[in-house]
C-alpha cells in the first residue's frame, strides 16, 4: 500500500508493507533495533505501530539510535516505531520503507467484505518433512471448504501454492539465464584465444623446450611450467577483470530497471572473488593443458638439427589449430544471434504505437491519506482543486487526471455483467480493466474517439451513471453492432452496483506494457466514482520538466501536507515500459560486441601464425612465379573455409539455443533469417578485416631471402 508520511520534513509518499504479526519471525528476520510486531498489535484498535526499513531509518531518521520510540505520522495517523530492519533485508519488489500490521485493517468496512482480498498473499514454511505437493493437497481441500462457508465471495476461487524464489524471480529468469549463458561463451572465447596463444608461444619455443628436454626436463616437468604459465595469465586476467567490474558495477546499476528484485544489492563480496579464482585456475588449467601437451611432444634432434623444420608444427597440432579457430567463430555466431534477436525484439517493440501523444506531457502521482479523505465527495473535490490549480499555468494546453495513466502496469481489474445478455454463472463472469478519467483527460493524451461523446462536466455524481469502453470491449462483444446505448454492471450479479450506459468508444491503448496487447477497458468519469489516487496529466508547450515546480505547489496549494511522487513526463513511461528488454539487449549486445572483438583477435593471431608457418611455402611460390593475388588467395581462402565452417556449426547451435530465448522475444520467431544472414555477413567481414594485416605480411615475404634460408 503507498502512505504518505508527514511531519517535520516534506511529505512524502511510501511503500508501506501490510503484513501479519508472524510474516518476520516466518522469515527469520530478526530487527537490528527494537523488536518486531505482537500478536496484540496485530489486531483492529491496537495502538498502531510500524517497523521501519535500514533505509528509512538512516534518510529520515538520521541514523539515529533512539529512533524506536519516535512517532510517524502516516495518512495524518500517528503510528510508533519499535524497531529497525537490519541492511539489507528485502522482500517485495519494491522497495518497502516500513511495515504495519495488516490486522489493523480487520474492522475496516471494505476489509470485512472477504471479496475484497485480491491482494493478498499467503506465505507458509513446510513443516520437517513435508513436500510442496502434500501443501498443495491441503490448501486444495481448505479452499473446497472455504467455498462451502462463503459461496457468494469464494465459489470458484483457487489458491496456488508455489516456492518464494519462484514467486519473486520467474519473470526475470528467463533473462538472466540467458545473461548467464552469453558471460559463458564470451569466457570461452577468451579461453580459446588463451589456447591460441599458449600454442603459438609453444611453437615459437620449440628449440627451447628441445634443449631442456636435452638436459633432462621430463614431458611433466615441461607441462608443468607451460600450464604454470598459462594459470599467470588466466590469474591476471582475473583480477583486471575484478577491476573492470568493481569499475563498471555502478554505471550498470544506473541503467538496470527497477523490476528485477535486488539487483540494487549486487556487489563484489567474498563469494564473487572465490568463484572468480576459482575459474581463473579451471580456465588457466584446461585451456593450457592442450598446448601443453603438444609442446611436450617435441623430438629434441628433430628440433636442434641445423636447418631442421622444426619451427613446423604436426599433423596433430594444426588439426587442434584448426578445431579451435572453427569453435571460435561458431561461439562467437551463436552469442551475437542472441543480441541480434533480442536488438530486433526491441525494436518491434519500439515500433508499436502506444494508442496516444505522450510528448509535451507531464504526470504527477497523487494518493489520497484515506483517513484523511474519507468521504467520495472530499476526494473528487480535492482533484478538482489540483486540475484546476494547474491548467491556468504559463505554457499549459490542458490538464486533466486518470486513476492508471497508460503503460502503468495493470489497472483495476473487476467482473462484470451486460444488460442484454443472460448472465453466466458467477466463475465464468467476464473481466475487464476498470479505470476512472477526467472528462478532459482522453483529449490531454489525444486519445482518439471512435464512437459516440466523450465524458463531460454534466456526467456528476447525481447524473446517468454512464461509462465509455475501449475498442477491444467494443470488438468482444459487439464485433459488427452497435456498442452505444447498451448496458454494462460491474460487479457480481448479487451486488447492489447500478447498470451504466455505454456513451462512447475510445481507441485502445497500450495500458500495462508496450509488448502486452490492450485487454477490454472500461472508464467512470471520476465524479461517478472518485478514487483515492489518481495521477494528474497536463500537456505543455515547452519541456514538461519545466512544469514540475510549478505543478507540485498547484497541488500543495490543496492541501500542504499532500505528497507528491513520480513526476516524469510521459515519454519516461514509453521508456520504463520496455526498460527490462533494454537493459537485457543492452548487455548481450555489449557481450556480442565483445565476442566479435575476441573473435577478431583470436583469427588475426590464428592467421598470423598461419604466414609465420607458411613463410617458406609463401616464398617458393613467389619465386616460381605466383602473383600477389594468388598469395591473397592463399590466405584469405583458408581463413574463410574455416570461418564458413565455424559459422554453420554457429548456426546450428543457435537454431537449438535461441528456442530458449522465446520468452525474451517479440514480433520475430528464434530462426529469425534476417538476423541469421545479417550475422553471417557480420562475422564474414570480421574475419576479411582479421586477415587484413597477416596478408599484407605473406605479400612482403621476399623470395631470395627464404631460398638462401
Amino acid at each position: 500500500n503507498d502512505m504518505t508520511a508527514s511531519g517535520a520534513q516534506e511529505p512524502e509518499l511510501l511503500h508501506v508493507g501490510e503484513v501479519s504479526a508472524a510474516f518476520f519471525p516466518l522469515l527469520g528476520a530478526r530487527p537490528a533495533l527494537g523488536r518486531v510486531f505482537l500478536e496484540g498489535e496485530d489486531k483492529p484498535g491496537a495502538p498502531p505501530a510500524v517497523v521501519v526499513s535500514d533505509e528509512f531509518w538512516r534518510t529520515r531518521l538520521g541514523a539515529n539510535p533512539t529512533a524506536v520510540g519516535k512517532v510517524i505520522r502516516l495518512d495524518a495517523v500517528a503510528h510508533t516505531v519499535i524497531g529497525v530492519l537490519p541492511r539489507g533485508f528485502a522482500f517485495f519488489p519494491q522497495h518497502v520503507a516500513l511495515y504495519r500490521p495488516i490486522g489493523l485493517y480487520g474492522a475496516e468496512p471494505a476489509w470485512l467484505n472477504r471479496g475484497n482480498h485480491s491482494n493478498a498473499r499467503v506465505l507458509a514454511r513446510l513443516a520437517p518433512g513435508a513436500t510442496l505437493s502434500q501443501a498443495r493437497t491441503e490448501i486444495s481441500g481448505i479452499m473446497r471448504l472455504l467455498e462451502l462457508q462463503y459461496p457468494d465471495s469464494n465459489s470458484g476461487q483457487t489458491a496456488a501454492a508455489v516456492p518464494l524464489s519462484e514467486k519473486l524471480f520467474r519473470d526475470v529468469q528467463p533473462a538472466l539465464w540467458t545473461l548467464l549463458t552469453a558471460v559463458g561463451l564470451v569466457l570461452l572465447i577468451a579461453c580459446v584465444n588463451v589456447a591460441h596463444l599458449q600454442l603459438a608461444r609453444a611453437a615459437s619455443r620449440q628449440k627451447e623446450l628441445a634443449i631442456r628436454a636435452a638436459l633432462g626436463a621430463g614431458r611433466g616437468r615441461i607441462m608443468r611450467q607451460l600450464v604454470t604459465e598459462s594459470l599467470m595469465i588466466s590469474s591476471l586476467g582475473g583480477v583486471l577483470g575484478l577491476i573492470v567490474a568493481s569499475w563498471a558495477i555502478g554505471p550498470l546499476l544506473r541503467l538496470a530497471p527497477t523490476a528485477i528484485p535486488r539487483l540494487a544489492e549486487t556487489r563484489i563480496d567474498p563469494r564473487v572473488l572465490l568463484f572468480t579464482l576459482a575459474i581463473s585456475v579451471a580456465t588457466g588449467v584446461l585451456f593450457g593443458l592442450a598446448p601443453a601437451v603438444s609442446a611436450s611432444r617435441t623430438d629434441p634432434q628433430a628440433a636442434l638439427s641445423e636447418g631442421g623444420r622444426g619451427s613446423t608444427l604436426g599433423r596433430s597440432r594444426q588439426r587442434f589449430r584448426t578445431v579451435l579457430f572453427v569453435s571460435e567463430v561458431a561461439l562467437a555466431f551463436v552469442l551475437v544471434v542472441g543480441s541480434g534477436l533480442l536488438i530486433r525484439s526491441l525494436q518491434r517493440v519500439q515500433a508499436i504505437s502506444p494508442g496516444f501523444n505522450s510528448d509535451h506531457v507531464l504526470a504527477l502521482d497523487v494518493t489520497l491519506p484515506e483517513a484523511k479523505y474519507a468521504k467520495d465527495l472530499e476526494r473528487q473535490l480535492f482533484f478538482r482543486r489540483a486540475v484546476e490549480g494547474i491548467r491556468p499555468l504559463p505554457g499549459v494546453r490542458s490538464a486533466s487526471a486518470v486513476y492508471c495513466p497508460p503503460l502503468s502496469g495493470p489497472c483495476w481489474g473487476s467482473v462484470y455483467m451486460l444488460s442484454d445478455r443472460p448472465a453466466p454463472p458467477q466463475s465464468e463472469l467476464p473481466s475487464a480493466a476498470w479505470n476512472v478519467a477526467e472528462p478532459g483527460y482522453f483529449a490531454t493524451l489525444q486519445i482518439p474517439l471512435v464512437k459516440g461523446r466523450f465524458f463531460t462536466e454534466a456526467d456528476g455524481a447525481d447524473s446517468a451513471k454512464v461509462v465509455i469502453v475501449n475498442e477491444s470491449f467494443a470488438r468482444k462483444w459487439w464485433p459488427n453492432g452497435d456498442p452505444l446505448g447498451k448496458q454494462i454492471k460491474q460487479g457480481f450479479p448479487k451486488d447492489r452496483t447500478p447498470f451504466r450506459e455505454i456513451v462512447g468508444v475510445v481507441a485502445d491503448v497500450r495500458q500495462e506494457s508496450l509488448d502486452i496487447a490492450s485487454r477490454p477497458e472500461v472508464f467512470i468519469p471520476w465524479a461517478q466514482g472518485p478514487m483515492s489516487s489518481m495521477t494528474l496529466v497536463a500537456r505543455v508547450s515547452g519541456s514538461p520538466l519545466s512544469l514540475e515546480k510549478a505543478a507540485i505547489a498547484a497541488v500543495r496549494a490543496v492541501d500542504p501536507e499532500q505528497s507528491v511522487s513520480r513526476v516524469l513526463p510521459m515519454t519516461e513511461y514509453l521508456t520504463e515500459s520496455v526498460a527490462s528488454r533494454r537493459f537485457t539487449a543492452l548487455l548481450l549486445g555489449l557481450f556480442g560486441v565483445l565476442a566479435l572483438v575476441l573473435a577478431s583477435v583470436g583469427i588475426y593471431g590464428v592467421v598470423s601464425f598461419g604466414v609465420a608457418e607458411r613463410r617458406r611455402e609463401i616464398g617458393i611460390r613467389k619465386a616460381l612465379g605466383a602473383r600477389p593475388a594468388d598469395v591473397l588467395a592463399l590466405v584469405i581462402k583458408g581463413a574463410m573455409r574455416l570461418a564458413a565452417a565455424g559459422m554453420v556449426a554457429g548456426g546450428l547451435a543457435a537454431l537449438g539455443l535461441s528456442r530458449f530465448l522465446a520468452s525474451l522475444l517479440f514480433g520475430i520467431g528464434p530462426s529469425d533469417p534476417a538476423t541469421f544472414g545479417g550475422v553471417a555477413l557480420l562475422l564474414s567481414a570480421v574475419v576479411l578485416a582479421a586477415c587484413v594485416i597477416p596478408a599484407r605480411s605473406a605479400l612482403r615475404v621476399d623470395p631470395n631471402s627464404v631460398l638462401r634460408d
